[in-house]
């Protein structure tokens, strides 16, 4: 039996790349597509030169494959990068949605759309789905002015907020293998301790996904190991773990730091709809260490 057929933007990057090979596995028919070459060609299925921000690329692809479930992995995540330059941000993060509304709803897809803790403030921390966004920075701005055109113009999409995604896999850097490369070439890092997040092992979200396609749930979903941990605490963990020289990490605080966007204080997400909803079962920090 032939499954679903699914078609994954930013296919080449670290939660596309592995949202590729697990719903093959899993024996959907999935459309990977990216810009330039197919990075992942050796896992299979079909791959197709895709640019979101084009509505004649976007209707090209759609047309021809016509999927049941478009995953939307494709963004432009550097915080920084996002508020140097606004305009290409939002032309990534959030315009690109409107080239798939018509389409959406003109084949009826499931739409699934990745968002980020960075849409809250960070003032209160453990924030629940239906709590007050608002952004402190571009990046989050524009994830949030996404999840608004899904918000006013579909019913049927899913909202992934996630935060601070990390896995072992080498093939893509992430932030556990900045740290591990960082402490192992002997580079003395300067980490804040007043920032707080909720580390997503890349294993837990692409499972939670797959949980989301399979049961056809709707609506947002916080998506995280739901541990509230410092950026100082995360990192000293790997250190611990691995038995790097802890003397290698310095802590600091966000003022010391010349980054060109703001970070929310605390974004932590609380995961209790996911885990009542989808039998989500994150994994700790330590645990996806071993």
């Amino acid at each position: 039996m032939v499954g679903k057929k699914v078609l994954i933007t930013g296919s080449n990057g670290l939660l596309g790349r592995s949202l590729r090979a697990c719903l093959l596995q899993h024996n959907f028919v999935v459309i990977s597509t990216g810009l330039g070459s197919d990075r992942f060609e050796e896992f299979g299925g079909f791959y197709e030169e895709m640019d979101v921000t084009s509505l004649n690329s976007c209707n090209r692809i759609i047309d021809k494959y016509k999927p049941d479930i478009i995953i939307n992995a494709a963004a432009l995540t550097n915080v920084d990068a996002c508020e140097n330059n606004k305009e290409h941000c939002l032309n990534i993060n959030t315009h690109s949605l409107l080239n798939y509304i018509p389409q959406i709803q003109n084949y009826n897809i499931h739409f699934i759309q990745l968002s980020t803790d960075f849409v809250f403030s960070g003032i209160e921390g453990s924030y629940v789905e239906n709590d007050l966004c608002d952004p402190v920075n571009y990046y989050g701005f524009s994830k949030l002015e996404s999840e608004k055109i899904l918000l006013n113009t579909l019913s049927n999409f899913t909202i992934i907020r996630t935060s601070l995604v990390y896995s072992n896999d080498c093939a893509n850097m992430n932030f556990l293998n900045w740290v591990k490369s960082s402490l192992e070439k002997k580079i003395k890092l300067k980490i804040v301790d007043d920032q707080y997040r909720t580390p997503t092992f890349l294993t837990d979200l692409v499972q939670a996904i797959l949980k989301v396609l399979n049961m056809k749930k709707y609506g947002v979903y916080h998506i995280s190991s739901g541990e509230r941990l410092s950026i100082y605490q995360i990192v000293c963990n790997i250190a611990k773990y691995y038995g790097y020289n802890m003397n290698l990490i310095n802590k600091t605080n966000s003022k010391t730091l010349n980054q060109a966007a703001t970070r929310p204080k605390d974004s932590s997400l609380r995961i209790d709809k996911a885990v009542n909803e989808l039998n989500f079962k994150p994994t700790s920090l330590l645990n996806s260490l071993k």
